[in-house]
């Protein structure tokens, strides 16, 4: 809803408590509101004070909180304002007038004298009154501890309510409170002071805070309703309702939820509906005939104006008869339009009802025979006496305008006429009111003396005299009685009443105090002739904030005034203003400016960032104009007028105008570094106001003096200084400058000028992979480094050595003689695959494979261009490796690094690289700051530091899922990572890859390898050295079978998958660091073994790890099911099955990486069991590893299989002694005596990252 202007400020915080259900207790009479309010900041209770004129508008408002103090507002009136209208046009006052609660209460409370005595207390909290013939009138229960405490407090303890103490004397008239004081209140007030009117407000909170409840009724045995009982969770009541009682009742049905409805009247019949100017009556044309009205009249029993049918509830009889084609005089007008306005104005033409209600005023004079006339007008005197203008009570015609509804009616006629003798009874009766009007104002003093006031200037001070009455005979006056009537001084009572204490003569009130001694004194000073106006020359308040050339900022009051008073003598007292010769006005709550800024304030430079940071935003409502370098931009845009290469410096280095543009003006880089230096909070410019303490201008303040040239606006930055500022503010540039635009493009688009030339890479790089090349070439060409984060399968190997190839070739050709040499670092488990692809692919280059217990660095630089070695030698061997330069630094699975306060982290940040290639799958694994550690690493320095990067980007990110950091994360490592997925690249991928997977042999299990091949292998190559014995099938496949497994895991061979982590495997590692890339890919992983005990270990592992995985073996029953979840369900990323039971029949087109983890005699059955991911539906390139131990009988026989794989093609069985029947006796021998025993290898553990 739209608030008033001075509470928008606080809208959305005021809001916010609402919706915490802040709101603790609300107290109300008429307009006037006290509200508790729960801060959620200090954790305390504060009151919120409110009240609302006759047109619901906020006219005084104020709250016992700090921040209400300084700015007149706070969140707390916001949420209590709010609340009051609880999403409704009408506030919570108005609502509870017309609402059942208030009737029924009120109803009650006549009959029963607002006396609660006759209640009896009840420890069970029930409450009761019965009538003397002992039928129940009221019944009230408690239905929780709370509530039964609250009724016994509301009736039994009720504390005593004064003038002084309570809400609900702040809405009465004088003349009420004059009832009051004397012991006769009305019966209004009566009511308001009682327990009735607290129960029925308490009922009306519930239904307001939309607490469920049920209305049920109880009839008589004619079927007329004369119970009413309503049930809350907290409270239940039960009315009796006398038939008299109910036409009171049943229009307020319609505020709550009940079984009984209320019918409105039908707007389906014919009416036509026109008002008579010369008559001054409202004439009904309707076609409804009363024949129908009498019919249905005889269906049900009528309550005074309404008829009541069983089962279907009240409707509207229309005694008036407005469907009854009559004309309709007088106040019967204004009760049909209060009853029935929305179908009046349905209907009604020629004429306008205006939604408007007008606050209805009078002007008085004496005839010659000093009768008092009292005449009602609305805009202007005499508009209701006019020839066609009428008054209807609560209604008033206006002629050639329309209906208006009245408010503060005082009289019933449009002319009210006192005669003489009764003028002195009326005048004691409306003492009040009369003195709002002048000369006609009531003195309690003689006409002898009178108390009168004088300002010695419009800025005070303000002083009291007494004053002698004028004897002159020509002073029109008449005695009244108890009063005396002095022409244009108004009425002296012959009583004299005492005047307070500080009103006496004499008295003189300095300026500073005036608008307190007002506020104090106001009844006292009514009474003095001419003190209060009731014009308030104020149209408009405001202020104008400027900023002097000393850049000192001023803050001036400005008030709009009505035409006529600007040049008139005038002086501001706080809320209060004096015009001279009209005396003292009030200013109405929206013009109210805060209370330090009445006056013009000029703000001292060391509280300027208490007033720009705090109260500027709180005087918003309030500021007329604002200095536009005051004024924060919306769009602060960083902007360049010129980018070059500096003539004396290399291309790396680039030389810029910079400066910041807003909607305002535009302001220069160097106006910026200068107050930043100086540690200034604020920048006053004419691109605005500039908070520098704005984590935007961070970089500003890291600039050093001697790469800024302040004259002529020149700063100097390196190529990665440049393209993080890109990212963290996106430059502009500016005007007709193409190299400049061009410089930048280059720079964002990572342009190259030249190809690289891989002349010497063994291999054809897929288009993708070209990109990535070029990358990669940007990178180094501009002395830069980066993350490779490329899915599992697309080529990150093949990249990185094309880049070594590129910077050989770029070295030799400038005919460099010094070696370049470079640096790869990976897993001990793939130290085989580089050593491999490097041989393969760069045939030319040669790699030093710095690993085992024989490693050496001796010759590396003469003889040697590629040192190749695991993260567990670098750890060790730092100190040694990081004294030898490196061109490039290739850091395989750096994630493994991502620990940075460990070992590993902190000696591979001494490495002596110019540019540093990281290849991962996933910089990320867990935690945002792991990709910072992996930076740290690549690109030392351009990360924030610690703190800044956790406070600016782990906490928004990770806590408040706050994607504005998001994205600018994603901006400031756009230009240094690189990442596709298979998706992406489709077209560019093959449909197939296959690729040997090497490992070795851990300690433990070469030891148990070792201890089979003694055992059996001798006693089999004696048996088929004798050529004419049959060949032992049986006892060759037992060793190779034996020797198979333990190549797969001891844990495997000795039949205890159960325990397999207390055994180590080189195929395991391998297995495990494959399955990890190809996981943080989002790839499927299908993975085939033929024993199946290696299957259970696989399912331990995976279940251990939380990794879902389906699985099928020949035992497997629910092999339908396994599919389908395999398949269908993105939380199950492995298939796990046998060959034999998985080789065929089965399609899993999910996956897009298979792993056969030891190999099959027969490549037909490998390449079948493959086709189950490679086949129709796949839509991802399928790569393929076969993991082969080195240095064992398993390379011996992938070389067979590949050999024999066309002449086994058409073979089919299962891997035992008969397959070995299609190898010779010679195949056979060279098998066996390939089952060489390998040396103990220097296992590498790293135990710590």
């Amino acid at each position: 809803m739209q608030l008033p202007a001075v509470l928008r400020p606080f809208q959305q915080k005021g809001e916010q408590l609402l919706q915490q259900k802040k709101i603790k207790q609300v107290e109300f009479s008429g307009g006037t509101y006290q509200v508790q309010v729960a801060d959620d900041v200090t954790h305390q209770d504060v009151w919120a004070f409110l009240q609302l004129d006759e047109r619901n508008r906020l006219k005084d408002s104020f709250c016992s909180c700090d921040e209400s103090e300084d700015v007149s507002s706070c969140p707390h009136l916001v949420a209590a304002y709010l609340y009051i209208f609880n999403k409704s046009k009408q506030p919570l006052h108005r609502r509870f007038e017309k609402s059942l609660w208030n009737k029924l209460c009120f109803a009650f409370s006549e009959k029963m004298k607002f006396d609660a005595d006759q209640f009896k207390p009840s420890a069970k909290g029930v409450y009761a009154i019965y009538s003397v013939g002992g039928k129940q009138l009221f019944k009230v229960q408690g239905l929780s501890k709370a509530a039964v405490r609250n009724l016994k407090d509301l009736l039994f303890h009720r504390y005593v309510e004064t003038e002084e103490t309570s809400l609900k004397f702040s809405n009465l008239s004088q003349e009420e409170l004059t009832r009051w004081r004397e012991g006769r209140p009305s019966s209004l007030l009566r009511y308001e002071l009682s327990f009735w009117s607290d129960l029925a407000k308490w009922l009306m909170r519930l239904q307001d805070e939309g607490e469920k409840y049920e209305i049920t009724f109880e009839y008589t045995t004619e079927g007329i309703p004369n119970y009413l009982t309503v049930a809350f969770s907290e409270i239940s009541c039960k009315f009796y309702i006398s038939e008299a009682n109910l036409p009171i009742i049943i229009p307020a049905l319609v505020t709550v939820h009940s079984p009984l409805k209320v019918h409105h009247l039908s707007s389906k019949a014919e009416t036509k509906i026109t008002y008579d100017k010369k008559e001054g009556c409202l004439v009904v044309d309707s076609k409804e005939s009363s024949k129908k009205a009498a019919e249905s009249s005889s269906k049900g029993v009528q309550f005074g104006s309404w008829l009541f049918v069983p089962e279907k509830g009240f409707y509207p009889l229309d005694p008036l008869g407005l469907l009854a084609s009559k004309k309709i005089y007088d106040h019967q007008i204004s009760q049909v339009l209060n009853d029935h306005l929305s179908f009046v104005k349905e209907h009604i033409e020629g004429v306008i009802i205006h939604d408007e209600h007008l606050k209805i005023s009078y002007s008085i004079h004496f005839d010659e025979n000093w009768d008092l006339h009292i005449k009602a007008y609305l805009f202007k005197p005499g508009d209701l006496i006019r020839s066609e203008s009428r008054f209807f009570g609560d209604w008033a015609y206006v002629e050639d305008d329309g209906f208006y509804k009245l408010d503060e009616v005082r009289f019933k006629d449009v002319e009210t006429i006192i005669p003489y003798e009764k003028v002195g009874e009326f005048i004691q009766q409306h003492r009040t009111w009369l003195n709002t009007h002048e000369g006609f104002e009531t003195h309690l003093v003689s006409v002898e003396s009178q108390l009168t006031f004088q300002m010695e200037s419009v800025q005070g001070p303000l002083s009291f005299q007494r004053i002698v009455a004028s004897s002159e005979e020509s002073i029109r006056s008449k005695d009244f009685g108890p009063w005396v009537y002095i022409a244009g001084q108004g009425f002296y009572s012959k009583i004299t009443a005492p005047i307070g204490l500080p009103l006496r003569p004499g008295i003189a009130i300095r300026a500073e105090q005036i608008p307190l001694f007002i506020r104090m004194n106001r009844e006292e000073l009514q009474l003095i002739p001419g003190f209060f106006s009731e014009k308030c020359p104020v149209i408009h308040a405001g202020l104008d904030v400027q900023l002097d050339k000393n850049d000192q900022i001023h803050v001036i009051p400005q008030f709009d005034l009505l035409p006529g008073y600007s040049e008139k003598p005038i002086g501001f007292f706080d809320e209060f203003i004096y015009v001279e010769g009209e005396g003292f006005s009030e200013l109405p709550s929206e013009y109210r400016l805060p209370l330090d800024f009445r006056s013009a304030v000029y703000i001292e430079p060391a509280n300027q960032t208490l007033f720009l940071e705090y109260e500027i935003h709180h005087l918003a409502p309030h500021i007329n104009t604002l200095d536009k370098r005051l004024k924060p931009a919306q769009e602060l845009k960083l902007i360049a007028h010129h980018i070059s290469h500096p003539e004396e410096m290399n291309k790396n280095w680039y030389a810029l105008k910079l400066g910041y543009k807003s909607e305002w003006g535009e302001v220069s880089l160097a106006s910026l570094w200068g107050p930043i230096k100086k540690k200034q909070r604020y920048c006053f410019s004419e691109a605005g106001l500039i908070d520098l303490e704005n984590k935007r201008f961070d970089w500003i303040r890291h600039i050093n003096k001697k790469r800024i040239d302040r004259r002529s606006n020149t700063l100097i930055l390196s190529t990665i200084e440049l393209i993080r500022l890109n990212a963290f503010d996106p430059i502009e540039v500016v005007g007709n400058h193409e190299h400049s635009q061009a410089l930048l493009q280059e720079l964002i688009n990572f342009q190259i000028p030249d190809h690289p030339n891989i002349e010497g890479l063994n291999c054809t790089l897929r288009p993708y992979q070209q990109i990535g090349l070029h990358w990669l070439w940007f990178l180094y060409q501009h002395g830069l480094s980066g993350l490779l984060c490329d899915d599992m399968g697309l080529g990150k190997t093949h990249q990185a050595m094309a880049l070594i190839a590129a910077v050989t070739n770029e070295h030799q050709k400038k005919g460099e003689n010094v070696n370049k040499h470079f640096l790869i670092v990976c897993p001990t488990s793939v130290i085989y695959h580089w050593q491999d692809k490097l041989a393969e692919f760069l045939p030319h280059l040669r790699v030093c494979t710095f690993y085992g217990t024989n490693r050496s660095l001796k010759e590396f630089h003469e003889q040697y261009d590629i040192l190749l070695t695991s993260y567990g030698i670098w750890r060790i061997e730092q100190e040694l490796l990081s004294k030898i330069p490196f061109e490039v630094g290739i850091f395989d699975e750096i994630q493994i690094a991502k620990n940075h306060n460990s070992r590993l982290h902190a000696a591979l940040a001494q490495a002596n690289v110019q540019m540093h290639l990281g290849l991962t799958g996933t910089p990320i694994e867990n935690h945002l700051r792991e990709l910072k550690s992996l930076f740290d690493l690549v690109l030392p320095s351009y990360m924030p530091n610690e703190r800044d990067y956790r406070e600016y980007f782990v906490k928004p990110i990770d806590r408040d899922r706050n994607s504005e950091r998001r994205f600018l994360l994603s901006r400031l490592i756009h230009p240094f990572v690189l990442r596709r997925k298979k998706e992406d690249v489709l077209t560019d991928l093959p449909d197939k890859t296959e690729e040997i997977a090497h490992c070795g042999l851990a300690e433990e299990q070469a030891r148990i390898y070792n201890e089979v091949v003694e055992r059996s292998r001798r006693v089999v190559l004696e048996e088929l050295a004798h050529q004419e014995q049959p060949i032992p099938y049986i006892h060759v496949f037992a060793i190779l079978s034996y020797l198979k497994q333990i190549c797969d895991h001891p844990a495997c061979y000795l039949k205890k998958p159960a325990q397999y982590k207390e055994y180590s495997s080189g195929k395991w590692d391998l297995f495990v660091e494959l399955l990890n890339e190809a996981r943080e890919s989002q790839q499927k992983v299908v993975v085939f073994s033929q024993y199946l005990n290696m299957l259970d270990i696989i399912q331990n592992y995976l279940t251990e790890s939380g990794i879902g995985f389906a699985s099928i073996r020949g035992s497997t029953l629910n092999r339908g099911e396994q599919l389908k979840r395999f398949n269908e369900d993105p939380n199950c990323e492995v298939f796990v099955g046998s060959l034999q039971a998985s080789g065929l029949g089965v399609e899993l087109t999910a996956a897009s990486v298979v792993i056969h983890y030891d190999r099959w005699w027969n490549a037909a059955r490998e390449n079948q069991a493959t086709d189950r991911v490679h086949r129709i539906g796949q839509k991802k390139g399928v790569q393929v590893f076969k993991m082969v131990t080195k240095g064992t009988f398993e390379e011996k026989i992938d070389a067979m299989i590949l050999r024999k794989g066309q002449l086994m093609e058409d073979v089919v069985g299962v891997d035992d002694h008969r397959l070995l029947k299609h190898f010779s006796r010679d195949e056979i021998l060279e098998l066996l005596q390939s089952v060489h025993i390998p040396p103990h290898p220097q296992v590498e553990r790293i135990e710590e990252f």
